[in-house]
């Protein structure tokens, strides 16, 4: 009994022309075209998203036939296939790339995809000798007033994380890192790797890239996994844009070693 109700389901599911290569294809175009104009016409991610389920879903509507509930079943798997091709055709090269969105200014058309600037390391100069300073004749006149921080001084983080002590062979979760932007200009934040003498013992599990708007944050997250005993120590290195500022912070965590060796 239940062997002839499957092979009923699965003939009139091919009798909704659901699943045949002309659904198929005009419901994926539809999405895709969707996914395509709608933010470059300017709309955000959500109408991005609703246009590119809705449009396969109108397709589906027009290239099956039949009443019911089987119809509908197949109505909703063409929509949900169509979608998650278009998604996977515009978030996968964006992500590879790394330049944002394929159709509008932004940081990627369904999902953040955008990575963070890396900033240039200043080159050395050749060394040269100083110049002799003549003695003034007058007292030197009071220095001018510095001016305004540049971006990485309006970027609020701890400059410290300590993690919970834990065994040697355990993994912990530290604290999260919370970055946020406290100046009045949009930034672009970059998460470096760990480095140090004890980097391998510290695994960052969540990054902070991308653009901070201001009063905007972002957190990242770092695993506390020790090889070793006693006090263990890496610097967490995080970049931004514009000023090519680097900001590092010391995530420091202490491991008990119960066999007593280090």
């Amino acid at each position: 009994m239940g062997t002839q109700q499957n092979h009923r389901i699965r003939r009139q599911l091919r009798e909704t022309n659901a699943f045949s290569g002309t659904s198929l294809f005009f419901g994926v175009l539809a999405s895709v075209v969707c996914s395509a104009i709608i933010p470059a016409l300017g709309a955000g991610r959500i109408a991005t998203v609703i246009g590119a389920a809705l449009s396969p879903l109108l397709v589906a509507m027009f290239t099956t036939r039949g009443p019911g509930l089987i119809r509908t079943v197949g109505i909703a798997s063409v929509t949900a296939i169509a979608f998650v091709i278009s998604l996977g055709g515009f978030t996968l090269p964006e992500a590879i790339a790394g330049d944002g969105s394929l159709t509008s200014d932004r940081a990627g058309t369904f999902v953040y995809t955008k990575r963070g600037p890396t900033p240039t390391p200043p080159q050395a100069g050749p060394a040269t000798r100083p110049t002799p300073v003549p003695e003034p004749s007058e007292p030197p006149s009071s220095p001018e007033p510095p001016e305004p921080s540049q971006a990485g001084g309006e970027i609020e983080m701890p400059d410290r994380r300590e993690c919970p002590e834990i065994a040697v062979g355990e993994v912990k979760v530290c604290k999260q890192i919370g970055v946020g932007n406290a100046g009045t200009k949009t930034v672009e934040i970059a998460t470096g790797e760990m480095s140090g003498a004890h980097a391998d013992d510290f695994v960052i599990t969540h990054r902070c890239d991308g653009r901070l708007k201001p009063g905007t944050g972002c957190s990242v997250r770092v695993e506390f996994r020790p090889s070793g005993g006693g006090l263990r120590e890496a610097s967490l290195m995080l970049y931004v844009q514009p000023g090519n500022i680097t900001r590092e912070i010391t995530v420091t965590g202490n491991a008990i070693d119960l066999d007593g060796t280090e």
